[in-house]
């Protein structure tokens, strides 16, 4: 048993499912303790009895976890007016179907207030009015919390510093804005969500770049490389979309066919896990060079952010999988701000898990959607990036099946 004084480090996972997906956050607390951080009921009078390494399962019912208050009269339909475009700078916000935006942005609303970051969704769009959803976004679903201890430290080194409530740590700040709104699709006809700053061309941009600098810390490649090892299977055929000079792929797999395909030859030149290449513009052409239902697994890692025709791109993908065949996309919170599309970069990070279920469900191609992020972990100490930040970069992993024929 932990003794109370004692400092922690829990990896603390909650997960839950709709109709349309199953959603799982991870996240690592590095030197919690309980002297100073509340947890919520349930997990606190279990985690006190746990031991080292011992996982604790833990079912919450709709809003228990943080108590949240879910009734239909937080779900609104206001005038246009209220939507204030302005409130976060000059420039305004148009507001979309299926976004979340925080409650600042709406004027004169009951329980909204300037500054206030607590999440609404716009439900519906009409000319004059919006139908928006003040609920916060995990409230509705019941949680399967999952909690492990994977450290303990001297029970005498004291950690300063403010309480921390542990369920908001871990449910606040993103956590839910993944999640699809059932009846709202998101609407891509509004603006120009997939212009770049630059969209001059990419060949030329992408020669300009030094592959060789890695995109995340080895922290990161390690969860990406246990995401893989998780669902990619021996003797199998694998496309690298949009591939780099690294694949990711675990060095465990054995008798596994790999295909690049990219825009910079020196980068698939370079790619050890690479049996063969194609050099291909995906933004020029989203039609993929392979055969129908060649390939058992697609991955497609740090690069959907700048794909210009995503809705086409994944069709394509669905054409040469085999029937259950994976479409594997991860990516972080960095990307080359240049080339980026407009959306991806107006999104939160949460959201842009979101957005890329929404690509798979428009595409009306895949099936057994689920999305994945790990935050919290810290960087190894011989990473050459340690000293600017000590966390690991997060990871978002978001995959679907190809449905059977």
């Amino acid at each position: 048993m932990i003794d109370v004084k004692q400092n922690l480090s829990v990896e603390i996972d909650i997960q839950w499912q709709d109709d349309l997906a199953t959603y799982k956050d991870r996240y690592f607390i590095i030197k919690t303790n309980f002297w100073r951080d509340f947890y919520p009921e349930q997990l606190d009078y279990q985690i006190k009895r746990a031991e080292l390494n011992q996982t604790l399962n833990i079912n919450y019912k709709p809003g228990a976890l943080l108590q949240f208050e879910i009734t239909p009269s937080n779900i609104k339909t206001i005038p246009m007016s209220k939507f204030d475009s302005y409130a976060n700078g000059p420039i305004p916000v148009q507001p979309m179907a299926g976004r979340f935006y925080p409650r600042g942005m709406l004027d004169g609303v009951e329980d909204c207030f300037k500054m206030d970051n607590r999440p609404f969704r716009i439900l519906e769009k009409n000319d004059n009015t919006l139908k928006v959803d003040l609920n916060h976004p995990l409230g509705m679903f019941p949680i399967k919390l999952s909690a492990t201890i994977t450290d303990v430290f001297d029970a005498n080194q004291q950690n300063g510093g403010r309480c921390n409530e542990i369920a908001e740590t871990i449910t606040t700040n993103g956590p839910g804005f993944q999640t699809l709104a059932k009846d709202t699709p998101f609407d891509f006809t509004q603006g120009m969500p997939f212009i770049r700053k630059i969209e001059d061309d990419d060949a030329v941009f992408y020669e300009s770049i030094d592959s060789t600098q890695p995109v995340v810390d080895q922290v990161a490649i390690e969860q990406l490389n246990q995401f893989y090892n998780d669902r990619i299977k021996d003797n199998t055929q694998i496309l690298d979309l949009m591939a780099g000079p690294n694949s990711y792929l675990p060095e465990t797999l054995k008798q596994v066919d790999v295909t690049g395909l990219s825009i910079k030859e020196s980068d698939l030149q370079s790619n050890p896990a690479l049996n063969q290449y194609t050099l291909h513009d995906l933004n020029q052409q989203p039609e993929l060079p392979y055969k129908n239902e060649q390939f058992d697994v697609v991955v497609c890692a740090f690069s959907v952010e700048y794909m210009t025709q995503p809705i086409q791109v994944f069709k394509e993908v669905a054409k040469i999988l085999k029937p259950g065949g994976s479409f594997i996309i991860s990516f972080t919170e960095r990307f080359y701000e240049k080339k980026v599309i407009a959306l991806w970069d107006d999104l939160h990070i949460f959201e842009r898990m979101g957005i890329v279920l929404e690509y798979f469900r428009q595409s009306g191609e895949y099936g057994e959607l689920y999305s994945e992020s790990t935050r919290g972990l810290i960087r190894h100490e011989d990473d050459p990036f340690v000293n600017k930040t000590v966390h690991s970069c997060p990871m978002y992993m978001v995959t679907a099946k190809k449905k059977a024929s």
